[in-house]
């Protein structure tokens, strides 16, 4: 069987790791949250924080810069200019007096440019700060509440007598696996780019029989979006 992953408009997902399960991890996930004395920690106004998130383009923190660079520009100029000429010279004590002036831009101009750094990556210092402190109690609430999970996994393993298979994705998003006959479910996680509080998430069921299906896609289509915590 040769899995296919990919992205919109075709584009291959290179390295993925894919897990083969002969059982569905999320069935006993589900069950141990039903089970759970305390109840599934809930964030819904982070989460739509984090989701609506995306990363600054390099361009924009780089625009954050641009009349800081094109003053200090100006002021290595006019400073190399006046090296080459005598302070007795006629005009000398113009062009310094510009220079100065120049200077206290340059000053300006870094001073608003470190600001607006400051603005920018201080809300995304404040949203990953809130998001860690929110991991971490849902971390310790799984703890808790799938204590019993390798044993159940471990369980289903046995019963279904088949053993887990993986592999990573070459550099057409391609991954052959020889599955046996039966039920099998294939689970992969990939970070994305622009958002690093989110992940995509596949848990796709396919049922292998001596006549294939020859080729399962895993796609946007049939993935899930969600916190990566």
């Amino acid at each position: 069987m040769e899995i296919h992953a990919f992205l919109a408009e075709g584009e291959p997902v290179v390295g993925l790791e894919i897990l083969a399960l002969p059982f569905d991890p999320d069935r006993i996930t589900d069950s141990l949250t039903h089970a759970a004395s305390e109840p599934h920690p809930t964030f819904p106004e982070l989460q739509a924080e984090m989701a609506a998130y995306r990363r600054p383009e390099a361009e924009q923190l780089y625009e954050i810069g641009t009349s800081w660079r094109a003053t200090r520009d100006s002021v290595r100029h006019l400073a190399d200019s006046l090296n080459s000429v005598s302070p007795a010279a006629l005009g000398y004590a113009v062009a310094y007096e510009r220079l100065r002036q120049q200077y206290r831009r340059l000053a300006q101009r870094q001073a608003e440019r470190e600001a607006a750094f400051r603005q920018q990556m201080g809300d995304d210092r404040d949203l990953a700060l809130r998001a860690s402190h929110a991991a971490d109690s849902l971390r310790e609430w799984e703890s808790e509440a799938y204590a019993d999970f390798p044993a159940l996994a471990d369980s289903a393993l046995t019963r279904s007598g088949r053993e887990p298979q993986e592999g990573v994705t070459d550099a057409e998003g391609r991954l052959e696996l020889a599955l046996e006959p039966g039920p099998w479910w294939l689970i992969a996680r990939m970070r994305e780019e622009e958002n690093p509080f989110s992940e995509r998430y596949w848990n796709v069921a396919v049922v292998m029989s001596n006549l294939g299906p020859p080729r399962i896609p895993l796609s946007e289509s049939n993935s899930l979006r969600r916190w990566r915590h």
